[in-house]
């Protein structure tokens, strides 16, 4: 099959990732960086003649998947939108191209109902691991070990958008462990094989996702830090075993939970260890970008 792939791609994050997967699966891909360049998707399409258009939740890619569909009338559109809101109108300015394509999915549970009622091919289609580049560490040093090692660590933003974080972090702060924070207070994000230290080398990775009144909704960070060979501790919220079995995580309800759940696992490192290798088992073995575009297409009813 040929894919004409609207993501974007500098990154080497999701574009990337789903672009390995359909390749891994046989498919011939062609790639459009739809955050630097979206408004080239239709005519590289007239060049490539697409059986499948794959696209990111990109208002700009609008018209062009509107004009490619006009070209090739026997060729799906499907938009996959890895972010999520509490409110669907929050993306209204997605409404129209959600509308043009034939399929949407979603990361977001609960939202669903609600998206059926602007595309009624809406399915949940949570993110992945990128396999290829999220893995245990090559090689770590006494230079890594400086650099990552702790009791806790928390990989991402503070405020912002996803609200309550703060006060979570704010107790672990509180606490008498080795705390390190990357992404936020000036420090930057790490990303490959420096991210995939962190995880190994931190006894307990913090994942406090948000929106957890979304269901089922999980940040990329998990499957991150769990394909690392990181032991994962997340937020609490409904649904959150149907995306990861019982024994491969564990999660907390409040910010004194969290404390306690610190302090017990820090105290069974043994345990702490073997959940952390049965998700890492289960992550590579279940839920990496191949996995999910093998789920995607068969929601289409199409042939992975």
């Amino acid at each position: 099959m040929k894919i004409l792939l609207l993501f974007p791609m500098a990154d080497r994050q999701t574009g990337p990732a789903i672009k390995y997967a359909f390749e891994k699966l046989g498919h011939e891909v062609e790639g459009v960086d739809a955050k630097r360049m979206p408004l080239t998707s239709y005519s590289v399409a007239c060049g490539f003649k697409p059986d499948l258009v794959f696209c990111s939740r990109t208002k700009e890619l609008t018209e062009q998947v509107a004009q490619i569909k006009r070209k090739f009338p026997n060729a799906i559109a499907c938009v996959w939108n890895v972010d999520t809101r509490t409110d669907i109108n929050d993306w209204h300015y997605l409404f129209e191209l959600i509308k043009t394509c034939d399929y949407y999915f979603v990361v977001g549970w609960r939202t669903i109902p609600q998206w059926r009622m602007i595309n009624r091919n809406t399915f949940w289609l949570p993110q992945g691991l990128q396999s290829e580049i999220y893995d245990k560490p090559k090689e770590i040093t006494e230079t890594d070990r400086v650099r990552y090692a702790c009791d806790v660590c928390w990989a991402g933003t503070r405020t912002g958008i996803h609200r309550g974080r703060e006060v979570f972090l704010a107790i672990v702060e509180a606490m008498d462990v080795d705390f390190k924070q990357r992404g936020c207070l000036g420090i930057p994000r790490l990303y490959n094989e420096e991210h995939n230290k962190m995880a190994a080398l931190s006894r307990i990775n913090l994942a406090c996702s948000g929106w957890p009144e979304n269901e089922r909704y999980t940040s990329v960070r998990n499957y991150k830090l769990m394909g690392a060979g990181g032991f994962v501790l997340e937020l609490e919220r409904k649904g959150l075993h149907e995306s990861f079995p019982l024994d491969t995580i564990d999660c907390y309800k409040s910010p004194e939970d969290l404390a306690e759940k610190i302090r017990y696992w820090l105290a069974h490192d043994k345990e702490r260890k073997e959940i952390a290798e049965r998700g890492y088992k289960w992550v590579h073995a279940n839920a990496t970008y191949t996995d999910r575009m093998r789920e995607a297409f068969n929601q289409m009813g199409m042939k992975s």
